[in-house]
């Protein structure tokens, strides 16, 4: 077989985020109970403005929507969100989707919440990180709230070689590694043999780029929200009803600071 290698966008967006994605069991069931767990932790009510930071292929955005709350939402790929486009406009849904950095988030005063869900933060070094937040303090109302769906640090799955079957060929992703010293997730490589095309597809630097996440502490992450200018900060150990302590075994560790 021909061996080839793509970048994030080109390719590897779209496996992981969209056919990966389908292929877990249970997973819109899953994403109800994270949008239905945000909407209580956040006093999200119908016509109230939320900001999705990395939404990407718009899932949890489009039950947020559903709930009568003006979603806009933002992810680097440009392919996710031609695909979260796609979803919107089939049920019908106004959502502002559109590509963007979350390191360069220049909205100022305009929403009543924002959510980086499914650990969507710690992708850069600490003060990129940090920009993150600030640029989400900035958006929000005064009032507003972040919500921050992260891994629990000292609660970590346990990480395995997968194969996994799509409907045109066969994903082989590598296990997550952490890199303790560092308090970085490392990982995690990727082949998919594309049966369709008689080729093997490797991740190249650009896709691999993004596999290494920063893992925070409760008391670093509260730190560096206080810095940002957030006050009243809170911990939940689940990102489902009912609400949780924060704890370290926890299924995971849920932020959410108010502006």
């Amino acid at each position: 077989m021909e061996r080839v290698d793509f970048g994030w966008d080109d390719y590897w967006a779209e496996v992981f985020r969209v056919k990966y994605r389908l292929s877990i069991p249970g997973i819109q069931q899953y994403d109800e109970m994270v949008v239905d767990f945000c909407v209580d932790a956040l006093s999200l009510r119908k016509g109230k403005k939320l900001l999705d930071i990395a939404c990407g292929a718009g899932d949890q955005s489009i039950l947020f929507a559903k709930r009568g709350i003006a979603v806009c939402g933002f992810d680097l790929s440009a392919k996710l969100i031609e695909v979260a486009k796609a979803k919107s406009g089939e049920a019908n849904l106004e959502i502002d989707f559109s590509t963007g950095d979350m390191r360069e988030i220049n909205f100022k005063s305009q929403f009543d919440a924002a959510v980086l869900l499914s650990h969507s933060f710690g992708f850069f070094n600490h003060d990129e990180n940090k920009r993150v937040l600030d640029g989400s303090f900035n958006a929000l109302v005064k009032g507003g709230k972040i919500l921050l769906d992260l891994m629990n640090p000292y609660n970590l799955p346990r990480f395995q070689k997968t194969w996994t079957k799509l409907e045109d060929g066969f994903l082989l992703s590598e296990p997550h590694v952490l890199d303790a010293p560092a308090g970085v997730l490392r990982g995690r490589p990727a082949s998919f043999i594309d049966v369709a095309n008689s080729r093997i597809v490797e991740m190249n630097e650009d896709a691999l780029a993004g596999n290494d996440i920063r893992m925070y502490t409760a008391l670093e992450i509260k730190e560096m929200l206080r810095q940002v200018g957030f006050s009243k900060i809170e911990l939940y150990g689940q990102n489902k009803l009912p609400k949780m302590p924060y704890a370290a075994n926890s299924e995971r560790m849920v932020v959410v600071a108010t502006k």
